[in-house]
């Protein structure tokens, strides 16, 4: 299952590089940036984890709202792209291949662990969510963007820059997925609890609010959750 997951992802590497090289022209890569510089005060540090970082958007982005950041995705082809765009941006991001499900990384390493639409193509989640609380310090962060897309059938149409064929794959792959058969965020908060976040919040407008688009446009969920300091 990873293995097809990862071959999904690769081949969407190319276009995603190019649609975030446009974002950066965007207001949308403005208010994330001032998002994430808001984020600072409440952590134990400034060391950040990306999960799933595709192209490498978000970690250059955390990377100018200050942050030290190891990024990390299942996609070869997108860390390659990933490192491209960093190189020409001047952006020290330490970037690694590497499954979400098991993250090579000693505990206690991260101030805070950021991912964004990678959680619906996991195949266990709970297991994620362990590993994110393992390499997060006391008093860290997990933040997580994603939507409930289990009963959603996806359309090539509005995707016609990406490969043929590829949102067909995409309803294959969440159909076979655990995450997939539940109501998310619920299901997530379950599992966030169960592994010992506490401080668990959900937001279904904070996208929304950070690209100051209207609460009428559909928008992704944000979970937020705190390791314990003792």
């Amino acid at each position: 299952m990873i293995t097809e997951i990862a071959k999904y992802w690769d081949k969407q590497s190319t276009i995603w590089r190019e649609e975030k090289q446009e974002a950066w022209t965007l207001p949308e890569t403005t208010h994330w940036l001032e998002y994430f510089k808001t984020l600072r005060p409440n952590l134990p540090g400034n060391r950040v984890l990306e999960v799933g970082t595709a192209s490498g958007y978000f970690a250059n982005i955390l990377h100018l709202a200050g942050y030290e950041v190891t990024a990390v995705d299942l996609s070869s082809n997108m860390i390659e792209e990933a490192k491209n765009v960093s190189n020409e941006l001047g952006s020290p991001i330490d970037y690694h291949v590497m499954d979400a499900q098991d993250l090579q990384f000693t505990s206690n390493q991260f101030d805070l662990v950021f991912t964004r639409l990678m959680t619906w193509t996991t195949p266990d989640v709970e297991k994620f969510y362990a590993e994110s609380f393992k390499v997060l310090r006391a008093g860290g962060m997990f933040l997580n963007f994603d939507g409930d897309f289990g009963n959603l059938c996806f359309s090539q149409e509005g995707h016609e820059r990406y490969p043929a064929g590829i949102m067909e794959q995409a309803n294959v792959i969440k159909s076979k997925l655990d995450i997939s058969k539940h109501s998310r965020p619920q299901r997530d908060i379950e599992l966030l609890s169960k592994v010992g976040f506490e401080g668990i919040m959900v937001d279904e407008k904070a996208q929304n609010r950070i690209l100051k688009e209207s609460d009428d446009n559909s928008s992704l969920f944000q979970l937020t959750a705190i390791k314990p300091i003792s």
